[in-house]
């Protein structure tokens, strides 16, 4: 009963995920010729980028630097640096930067959060137009002209960047390169549909009358660029999606670093989508609602068949331990029947999982074509498939325990 009941799972799964996959690919090829917003003048507003910062004297140079070499009109772009109350050399560095460039202002405030900072920021800029940059991301020289350029459609209130691991050394950053470069495919097929769910914290750009219509930034369980997409989508805002505007980001370098991230992640997917179920009205918000119940599917299925998978694993084991003992066999001269071991069943699933790879690689192969990305290693990707859908279940896990025992939420990062 239970193998039946975890095949049905493993179908249901598949099956879930080939429709996403096919309803992704349909929406980016028929709109392949609109993949690249083609401009209809040069429109290079003022903008104010944003930067809040806590304790980030390894990359607030680099991040400012970046900044200022950007391709843009230097009259036009103003640079807000906002302290967050660090404890280490992140504020005295920003003031260095200040002393040598004139359009870059450096705040200090109390910790508090880093909503808090970016509603700081957002109340001492002047300029129409207001980008968010993380403290530790990079821009690349024509990131903010191919993004301002989609604002001369007048209702387009936010664009959001593609977002890059930048120099992935470990194996979890190669692991991290290939799942942000997916994840630019299907965020483009949604931003054709008007149903992007996030504003990236690395960079994004906001026509600043969103704030006049919905507000500043909340708290947000600690992921208030998840918040407030979500809130743009319920008042009907339109977030565009500029996938050549390209942003890099330091990846987690380590285990532990990628589990504390994934819970934060997690756990504000989760308790923001249940503070808006009125998104998961299909009626109203079709393909917005179709993502994200997906995404819920897919995290709860992720978990589910991590369970299966052990159990059967383990199940394995035990009966082959216990077939060994009742025949009295010799551990030690034990050998394996290779032909058993290689053969190999041309069953429904075996053809579904095929199915699955060959979707895998597609979307890798079209996320480098339309991002013009040069990467990632053949060893990345080996890693992301082997690698990825384990550590992504244990993520999951801890993390509905976690929702679901209230534990306390990250702090600040």
């Amino acid at each position: 009963m239970t193998i039946l009941l975890g095949e049905i799972l493993v179908y249901i799964s598949i099956f879930i995920g080939l429709y996403f996959a096919t309803f992704v690919f349909s929406t980016v090829f028929e709109y392949k010729d609109e993949i690249y917003y083609k401009p209809k003048r040069k429109f290079y507003p003022k903008v104010s980028l944003i930067i809040p910062c806590y304790n980030e004297e390894k990359n607030i140079s680099k991040t400012l630097q970046s900044i200022l070499n950007l391709d843009y009109p230097r009259e036009n772009l103003e640079i807000i640096v906002v302290d967050d109350g660090s404890i280490d050399k992140t504020l005295a560095i920003a003031q260095e930067f200040a002393k040598k460039d004139n359009r870059i202002e450096v705040f200090h405030k109390e910790n508090g959060g880093k909503y808090t900072a970016l509603n700081f920021a957002i109340e001492k800029s002047q300029n129409p137009f207001v980008g968010t940059v993380d403290a530790d991301s990079f821009l690349q020289k024509d990131s903010i002209k191919k993004i301002m350029e989609q604002f001369e459609e007048p209702q387009i209130m936010a664009v959001i960047s593609t977002v890059r691991i930048a120099n992935p050394k470990t194996i979890f950053e190669g692991v991290q390169y290939v799942e942000y470069l997916m994840g630019s495919l299907y965020r483009k097929a949604f931003a054709f549909l008007n149903s992007v769910s996030v504003v990236p914290g690395p960079l994004s750009v906001f026509n600043k009358k969103v704030f006049s219509k919905i507000g500043l930034y909340k708290k947000a369980h600690q992921t208030e660029d998840f918040e407030f997409a979500l809130r743009m989508q319920k008042a009907n805002l339109k977030i565009a999606y500029a996938i050549d505007a390209i942003v890099y980001t330091q990846g987690c370098r380590t285990f532990m670093e990628l589990l504390r991230q994934r819970l934060r992640w997690n756990r504000g997917f989760l308790l923001n989508v249940k503070d808006y179920p009125e998104l998961l009205n299909l009626r109203k918000h079709g393909n917005l609602a179709f993502l994200l119940i997906t995404s819920v599917f897919g995290c709860f299925m992720a978990v589910v068949l991590f369970i299966y998978g052990a159990y059967r694993f383990f199940n394995l084991l035990y009966l082959r331990f216990n077939q060994l003992m009742l025949a009295k066999a010799d551990f030690f001269r034990f050998s394996f029947n290779w032909p058993d071991w290689t053969k190999v069943d041309i069953t429904p699933v075996f053809f579904l999982g095929a199915c699955a790879f060959v979707v895998f690689f597609a979307y890798v192969f079209f996320s480098k074509k339309y991002t013009k990305d040069s990467g990632p290693s053949k060893r990345n990707v080996v890693f992301y498939l082997v690698i990825f859908p384990f550590i992504n279940s244990i993520f999951w896990i801890i993390t509905f325990w976690s929702v679901m025992f209230k534990r306390k939420e990250i702090i600040w990062e």
